[in-house]
């Protein structure tokens, strides 16, 4: 009976090696497995990066590129447009000169015809001022009197 007994312990063991080593072919195959696909990811992953990392250069010069060409359309769009509001500037200062001078002509000629119709006209003599406006005297002359001291002893 001890026999039978050792007999059948040796065959547990036997069953439950084998049952343990076919487990972890099992699982180092599933390992394996998933290893090598994470190995395949990380290279797709590598060769992305290196693609975009080597198409950025390129990509941020095209970029500074388009932005320098749209500064410089909007720069020579608003020089342009300067030189057109310029232009329409002195088009009509050039019309504003002209209407000033006709103005100016015609004041002239009615101010001139105006002083020879004043000539004939009597001149009122009310409400005239005490002294005539040549003879008012400066600030500086009238300080404290001293130079009319001056003048007096003279």
């Amino acid at each position: 009976m001890a026999d039978a007994f050792l007999e059948k312990a040796t065959s547990a063991v036997n069953e439950a090696k084998e049952s343990v080593t076919a487990t972890a072919e099992t699982t180092t195959e599933t390992a394996r497995s998933a290893l090598t696909d994470a190995q395949k990811t990380v290279e797709a992953s590598t060769e992305t990066v290196k693609t975009e990392a080597e198409a950025a250069p390129k990509k941020a010069s095209d970029l500074s590129t388009q932005a320098k060409d749209a500064v410089d359309k909007g720069l020579s769009r608003g020089i342009e447009g300067a030189k057109s509001l310029l232009q329409a500037f002195e088009e009509k200062s050039s019309d504003i000169s002209s209407k000033l001078v006709g103005g100016v002509t015609n004041l002239v000629s009615g101010a001139s015809s105006s002083t020879v119709a004043s000539r004939d006209l009597p001149v009122s003599t009310d409400n005239q001022p005490l002294l005539a406006s040549g003879e008012k005297t400066p600030w500086w002359k009238n300080c404290c009197g001293v130079l009319d001291f001056f003048k007096k002893d003279t």
